[in-house]
């Protein structure tokens, strides 16, 4: 049983059961003291806006000038002739490259697998490729593809 005069709870459940109008009246407090506190708030807050606004908004214009700037750019023009090194990529023999005998040192050491090479026709049919852990020859001829990976530089000797 409850003992109402001091609110202790009621031992002879397994939960305490304090009274409960304490919190209601705490809530109701607070909620009509937030309300007052809006309204005042509201009511001082308008007429000091009403008193803060302009009568009159000047607004300034200013006007830019434009102005024009070239800028020559020099392209340089393409090579006449193909190169006669081969650098890890893909290659078209004739209009990029010399058709002829080129040889490489071996890996560049960017490839796990050594340097890697492959001669295709122009519809990537395989005419020839291999894996190079040295030194290295290949012979390439107009309208192949030639594509190297981690090779070094391929020379022309031939």
């Amino acid at each position: 049983m409850r003992n109402r005069r001091n609110w202790e709870p009621d031992m002879s459940t397994s939960q305490p059961k304090w009274p409960l109008w304490p919190w209601v009246v705490l809530t109701a407090s607070g909620v009509i003291v937030t309300a007052v506190a809006a309204i005042v708030g509201t009511a001082a807050n308008s007429e000091r806006n009403a008193e803060e606004l302009p009568t009159r908004v000047t607004v300034t214009a200013t006007q830019f000038q434009t102005s024009t700037v070239s800028v020559t750019v020099t392209v340089p023009p393409p090579p006449d002739q193909p190169a006669k090194a081969l650098l890890d990529g893909l290659h078209h023999v004739g209009p990029e490259v010399e058709a002829g005998v080129y040889q490489t040192t071996g890996p560049s050491g960017t490839n796990a697998g050594g340097c890697y090479w492959t001669r295709t026709d122009l519809d990537g049919g395989i005419i020839d490729n291999g894996v190079l852990d040295g030194p290295g020859t290949m012979t390439v001829n107009t309208d192949e593809l030639v594509e190297t990976a981690g090779c070094q530089p391929w020379q022309k000797v031939g």
